[in-house]
């Protein structure tokens, strides 16, 4: 337990030995940071000298409207730092859409580019399998496997090739 000491009665400082300060040492203050600075200074003034602004009726109005005015300050801060938030998250939501919407434009053109080659590629495919089954018939055997065999890889290769992508 850590009680403070009561000083003796000879201890009173009252004594008469005390030494004088200096004349120039000074008790330095440090400024307290405000959120208010101008509002504080306004009511400190019309707190302690309350004719500067008129009388004690103007002072405190003018004291009041200055904290009125700081506090809608704070709240008009408080309000623009969510709307940048926001608008920082919206900027970051627009920019990936329009990636998205790039990578989307960019499947389409390849699809349309390759559209007009899938359809030559069934049609070339369908013709060589029905000469193929024409040539089977004249005898042309090894000529008609080599002609099925690749009508039949141009019309599986036409169907089942799409453009290629991801998500991203």
């Amino acid at each position: 337990m850590n009680e403070a000491k009561v000083p003796l009665p000879s201890e009173s400082g009252s004594d008469g030995s005390q030494a004088k300060a200096d004349a120039n040492i000074q008790e330095l203050v440090p400024a307290k940071a405000s959120a208010m600075p101008m509002a504080d200074s306004i009511i400190g003034l019309a707190s302690s000298n309350s004719r500067a602004f008129g009388g004690e009726v103007a002072s405190t109005l003018v004291a009041g409207v200055a904290a009125q005015m700081a506090s809608e300050l704070q709240q008009t801060r408080a309000e623009l730092s969510s709307v940048r938030v926001t608008a920082e998250a919206s900027a970051s939501d627009l920019a990936d859409e329009r990636v998205k919407s790039a990578v989307l434009s960019e499947r389409l053109r390849a699809f349309q580019a390759t559209r007009h080659l899938k359809h030559l590629g069934v049609a070339v495919g369908t013709l060589l399998l029905g000469t193929a089954f024409q040539l089977s018939r004249t005898g042309n055997t090894p000529i008609a496997i080599t002609a099925a065999v690749i009508g039949a890889l141009l019309v599986l290769v036409s169907w089942w090739s799409v453009p290629r992508g991801g998500d991203k």
